[in-house]
């Protein structure tokens, strides 16, 4: 039987919604919470019940930074199979058993991704209806890291979220799941969506911010240095043109934020 690690990540005064993020205890179902502070005083919210749970470990660290908590929980895994939770979603009651059907019937697979909805029910993008295998950057939804399930050997060690990008970096602040992506395309790995859903969310998607956030502009831009260097300069003067033309933004705003992102590209590693 497979075995699967539930990996949550958390900051400050998310570890009291910890509790809500767990099920119940289950044979193979391990859970490691990786949980990031900058205070010392955070560390007495941790509940009582986590940390008497024997399918639960704590790893505590003093820092911040989405795309870095996510990588050394990464690191802790031991399990068959590995799953990202941010500690404001459920995960669906019947998940468990949807993933490890889906590993143990296509054994293939590396990487399999899944659907999310709101708490509400509504599905948080426009999925697809058909399974289908995943061979370059979806055109019309965007990948999240809590669709995501991974056979760990096919990732630990070979694929890093990049902690230049996500939430709790102060330049870059979303895309660490497309620059994932991209590494997991240039590692060949075998990706496969399948349209069933695993967690339910209350996450807006920051994406979506792009024509009012400067970060996620800067995102924008870096991403694409990322994926195309100096080609970056073009597409994303013409993003700004599109956005512009349509009446969403300020041309040199854009332009200015887009430049930013792939500078800063250009001078770290």
């Amino acid at each position: 039987m497979l075995t699967l690690d539930v990996l949550i990540c958390t900051f400050n005064k998310g570890i009291v919604r910890i509790e809500d993020v767990i099920l119940p205890q289950r044979e193979g179902i391990h859970y490691i919470v990786s949980y990031q502070y900058n205070d010392e005083r955070y560390i007495e919210l941790i509940p009582e019940s986590v940390k008497n749970r024997t399918d639960v470990t704590l790893y505590t660290y003093h820092g911040q930074g989405l795309s870095a908590n996510r990588n050394l929980a990464l690191e802790k895994a031991t399990s068959d199979l590995i799953m990202y939770a941010d500690d404001d979603e459920h995960i669906c009651e019947n998940a468990f058993d949807d993933i490890l059907n889906v590993f143990e019937r296509d054994k293939d697979v590396d990487v399999a991704f899944f659907t999310a909805s709101t708490y509400t029910g509504r599905p948080l993008k426009d999925y697809p209806a058909e399974e289908h295998d995943i061979k370059h950057m979806p055109e019309k939804y965007s990948i999240s890291t809590i669709e995501m399930v991974c056979r760990r050997t096919s990732v630990q060690g070979v694929i890093r979220f990049d902690e230049r990008f996500g939430l709790g970096t102060r330049f870059l602040t979303c895309g660490e799941e497309d620059i994932w992506m991209e590494d997991a395309f240039n590692a060949k790995l075998n990706m496969r969506y399948y349209p069933v859903k695993i967690v339910e969310t209350s996450t807006m998607l920051k994406k979506k911010m792009i024509y009012v956030d400067s970060g996620v502009q800067r995102s924008y831009g870096a991403q694409m240095y990322y994926r195309y260097k100096a080609k970056a300069w073009w597409i994303c003067f013409k993003f700004a043109l599109r956005s512009t033309a349509g009446r969403r933004c300020h041309f040199w705003g854009m332009m200015k934020h887009l430049s930013e992102g792939i500078r800063y590209m250009q001078r770290t590693h």
